[in-house]
């Protein structure tokens, strides 16, 4: 049965206990994970785990671009429907079964295109996952919609057990790339099957395809598809311009990359937390109290987020010293890119506001210049400094994006909150 939000004492509160409760939820499943991915790395080597991450890395853009930038999409459209009902997550199901088979083909034709031949087995793991990839978000929809994952708290876990199981296996029977591709293509299948069965016990509506809301989902999503891809490119595109550095050193940039996966997954709650919340109150055209709300959630960042990092400053810098000295070289790496998860993180607050005020085609505009501001740094500095050159180049470029998407969502609240003020007076 479909359930509507709740009222709250303030927007800000609201979002700020949904990302707890997600947090809370993912917390075990985060640790396996995180355990597993620890595992794959100390078990391969910085050259194993190099040519893994390039494989993963060259597959991520064509991912994101097969996600049609539906995820955000579909919860603003939920917002003005006034629910994520059977009819929304079909048509959103419809579209992404086809996009994900031409954006898995397009990634492996590309690879082969451009000298990436060799690492085929990889790239063809990797793009059959992408197959069940859109079963897990349909499913995922209505729960993040209606704001009730903590009926699904279990999933996490149970994902991240057959994840850990996976790798365990790999270690034992092939503990080569390939090995760890297929435990992570394993766990992808056990998402797609667990979180659709679960889906199916809370909401139970059918799913339907309509071709008049996938035409409207199309036309507003596609800046936010290739928000997504543009976002993916230059997050990732530190591996290529490494490659003539050879795969030890994607190695080490790669363990720095995926040290800051848990902070980035804090980011991530708040995003998915908030974009349902500030949807609504967008629908609602509550303007005055979408301000406060951003204010509020910035400084709480702010306070949130400082002492993280500084312990992770020197944490990281022990556990890898201690347990794997083999990584030692992506200390510094590691600390450059916690700078830049500060940003990141503000980024994925304000783009969470401006989709949800309905304003795709700005979002991009700024990915737009944050790649030309990457492409304009990363060369020289990663030529000069190596990983630490792309750790740099990356932290440099979401820093000015974040002066950028504060201006940008501060400017966009005022000029709404007056034109519907003076719509109201006339």
């Amino acid at each position: 049965m479909e359930e509507g939000p709740q009222p709250e004492r303030s927007a800000s509160f609201r979002i700020a206990r949904n990302a707890v409760s997600l947090l809370a939820g993912n917390a075990a499943g985060e640790l396996l994970a995180s355990y597993a991915l620890v595992l794959t790395a100390v078990s391969l080597g910085p050259a194993g785990f190099g040519t893994l991450s390039e494989a993963q890395a060259f597959m991520e853009p064509f991912e994101s671009l097969a996600a049609l930038g539906l995820g955000s999409v579909a919860i603003t459209v939920a917002a003005r429907r006034s629910g994520c009902d059977g009819v929304l997550r079909g048509t959103v199901w419809g579209i992404r079964c086809v996009s994900a088979v031409i954006g898995a083909a397009l990634g492996v034709s590309t690879a082969f295109a451009t000298g990436r031949g060799h690492l085929w087995p990889l790239l063809l793991t990797f793009a059959a996952g992408m197959l069940f990839t859109p079963i897990s978000a349909v499913s995922n929809l209505p729960y993040h919609y209606n704001q009730t994952i903590h009926k699904r708290i279990a999933v996490p876990f149970l994902v991240s057990a057959v994840r850990l199981a996976a790798t365990y296996a790999a270690l034992r029977f092939m503990n080569a790339p390939l090995g760890y591709q297929l435990a992570a293509f394993t766990a992808t299948v056990s998402a797609a099957l667990v979180q659709r069965a679960w889906a199916r016990r809370d909401y139970p509506d059918a799913l339907r395809f309509e071709a008049a809301l996938a035409r409207e989902l199309l036309r507003l999503g596609w800046p936010a598809a290739a928000l997504e891809f543009i976002v993916s490119c230059y997050t990732r595109a530190s591996y290529f311009l490494l490659h003539r550095s050879g795969a030890t050193v994607q190695g080490e940039f790669a363990a720095a990359d995926r040290l800051t996966r848990p902070v980035l997954a804090l980011a991530a709650a708040l995003f998915v937390s908030s974009l349902p919340t500030i949807a609504q109150l967008a629908a609602r055209h509550e303007f005055a109290l979408l301000k406060v709300a951003y204010r509020k959630t910035v400084v709480r960042v702010i306070l949130g987020l400082g002492p993280i990092l500084a312990v992770a400053w020197y944490l990281a810098a022990w556990l890898l010293t201690r347990f794997a000295p083999e990584y030692a070289a992506s200390i510094w790496p590691f600390r450059i890119l916690m700078l830049g998860t500060f940003f990141m993180f503000m980024n994925q607050l304000s783009s969470a506001f401006i989709m949800a005020l309905g304003k795709f085609r700005i979002i991009m505009g700024v990915a737009l210049i944050n790649l030309v501001v990457y492409l304009a740094l990363a060369p020289w500095l990663i030529a000069e400094h190596g990983a630490s050159g792309a750790a740099l180049a990356t932290t440099l470029m979401e820093g000015i994006n974040t002066l950028m998407q504060l201006v940008v969502v501060w400017q966009l609240l005022r000029s709404s909150h007056a034109a519907h003020s003076g719509k109201l007076t006339t």
